[in-house]
């Protein structure tokens, strides 16, 4: 089983909860009226596959979903397996929290970006 959802109605958001940019993005989304359905990898690791899943997803290298000024080393010169070994056992080097639709996937830097992932609230106002 994956961790993304195949529901249109429910994002699912992989964040890590000691990031302030992403509890600002978890935020945006708790307020929504969309289901939910948050993994905060501060406290759940993700496994190796489900990493690549996520990368696949996204259409990015592994790598590019690690803030390289969190680690030491250069961040091109790793290997699948050092990059998820990296999102593991240091949650603080994912570089933005990781949202999904079933026909829409982002790693969000700017939590105001998020707001991409909602509806509009507007569709039931009258037009005057």
């Amino acid at each position: 089983m994956g961790v993304i959802s195949d529901d249109k109605k429910e994002i699912t958001i992989i964040y890590n909860t000691n990031d302030k940019r992403d509890k600002q993005t978890f935020g945006y989304l708790s307020a929504s009226e969309k289901s939910l359905s948050p993994i905060d990898i501060s406290n759940q690791k993700l496994t190796g596959t489900q990493w690549a899943e996520v990368s696949t997803r996204l259409n990015k290298s592994l790598n590019s979903l690690i803030n390289s000024e969190k680690i030491e080393g250069a961040i091109e010169s790793f290997s699948d397996d050092d990059c998820i070994k990296i999102l593991r056992e240091n949650p603080d080097a994912l570089n933005g929290a990781i949202v999904f639709t079933t026909d829409k996937a982002e790693q969000i830097k700017n939590p105001s970006k998020v707001l991409e992932f909602l509806d509009p609230d507007s569709a039931a106002i009258d037009k005057t």
